[in-house]
């Protein structure tokens, strides 16, 4: 784009751009986008009257809210006046497809035609990561169940040496609800953390160290108020340090932020913890008989406690007087559950070994 005024950035989080620009030169009849886009482009007015908005907030550091029809450009309308802004930009999405949409498409039409140093990274929760320990203890030992599995393990290790993300999304042949992936996965229940012989070449790791760098730092709802509720807590953050976030499709972040910042449980969840013990039992050959029918108790009495509920699809949401009625009516199944639980952390107190 020889001789046009574009953003431009630098290696620290806040860099202004070379030189100002209005949205108009940008979204306007003949502005930078027409010309980017010969043949490809036609001005819209609501695309530039939102830009502006955005553009305004970012400036004035003020909030805004804009809904936008089909069709608008609603994308390019935010992610110009964020990258304008000189700041680090968190944008988070409704949904991981839209993240890969944003990274794939939106990000390189831009780094091509706008900002060629633009430094973006995409974040998602670590249940989306290859673990590096968990496939090389996976690989030592007998877990995997027929040929089918024993296929895909040989391919997720094969494809581990090749990928610079670990990112699941990379593997087309595994399925959504694959077993052998949550096996696998970087969730923060069975990892070690620095500890871990593998830290340094852990995927994990290596996204966080891409987005400290990055300018713009794309995430879902989901991963952005994991982090909110792990700093409301003070158990540390997942993001790193950003100035302003834009949510696209913000009409989904109320039930996102009910799950974070509510309190829930469910049968799976105990299903979950089950399996996560089992596993990491026999990966430190810590699986004793005592050991192992505690998290096979686990599974018995989830289930005794959750068949208590009436018959009723997805959430089921309780009043404080609904909850303690409901406790009070089925005492004996919740007591026998948490005693139970109770137990299993007792028994892993006095391991000698301690699982992580």
């Amino acid at each position: 784009m020889g001789g046009e005024s574009a953003p431009s950035f630098g290696d620290g989080e806040e860099q202004a751009h070379a030189a100002p620009i209005e949205m108009a030169e940008v979204f306007g009849p003949g502005g930078l986008l027409e010309r980017s886009m010969i043949g490809g482009y036609e001005h819209r007015p609501a695309q530039l009257e939102m830009a502006e908005a955005v553009h305004d907030a970012f400036q004035k550091h003020h909030h805004a809210i804009v809904e936008a029809g089909t069709g608008t450009g609603k994308t390019l309308a935010y992610l110009l006046p964020a990258i304008c802004s000189g700041r680090r930009v968190v944008i988070s999405t409704a949904t991981k497809s839209l993240q890969e949409q944003l990274y794939q498409k939106d990000i390189p039409f831009l780094q091509k035609h706008f900002a060629p140093n633009l430094k973006v990274a995409v974040m998602k929760g670590r249940g989306n990561f290859l673990c590096r320990a968990k496939l090389h203890g996976m690989a030592d030992t007998p877990m995997l169940k027929g040929m089918e599995e024993l296929d895909e393990f040989r391919q997720i290790r094969d494809w581990a040496g090749l990928t610079e993300t670990g990112d699941r999304a990379e593997l087309t042949f595994l399925a959504d609800d694959s077993d052998l992936w949550t096996r696998l996965d970087a969730r923060r229940e069975t990892c070690t953390g620095q500890k871990c012989a593998d830290f340094n070449e852990c995927f994990v790791t290596a996204m966080h160290a891409r987005a400290k760098e990055a300018h713009l730092i794309i995430v879902n709802h989901h991963l952005f108020f994991a982090d909110l509720a792990l700093k409301q807590d003070d158990f540390g953050s997942i993001l790193p340090e950003y100035s302003a976030v834009v949510f696209d499709e913000a009409h989904e972040i109320e039930d996102v932020a009910s799950d974070y910042f509510g309190r829930q449980i469910s049968n799976y969840r105990f299903e979950e913890l089950a399996r996560d013990s089992d596993q990491t039992l026999r990966l430190l050959r810590l699986g004793t008989p005592s050991l192992l029918r505690r998290t096979q108790r686990i599974r018995e009495r989830s289930r005794t406690f959750f068949e208590a509920f009436p018959p009723r699809e997805g959430r089921f949401p309780f009043s404080r007087q609904e909850r303690e009625a409901f406790l009070e009516q089925n005492r004996e199944a919740y007591q026998a559950l948490m005693e139970v639980l109770k137990g299993l952390e007792s028994e892993y107190a006095a391991v000698t070994q301690k699982p992580e």
